[in-house]
């Protein structure tokens, strides 16, 4: 089974970001979705950040 995180707006990524460290930290199977919803490159940025560490 695979978890799948949607995200589309900054605060939501914020909200996230510790729900997906520990999904890395457990190394849980997980998917994040980006909507892109208010794309901006700040955010892409940030996003690539979470997910790298």
């Amino acid at each position: 089974m695979t978890i799948a995180i949607i995200l589309g707006t900054r605060p939501e990524i914020i909200k996230m970001a510790p729900v997906i460290r520990e999904c890395q930290r457990r190394c849980l199977d997980f998917s994040i979705i980006h909507t892109g919803q208010h794309y901006s490159y700040h955010m892409d940025r940030i996003m690539k950040q979470l997910i790298t560490g």
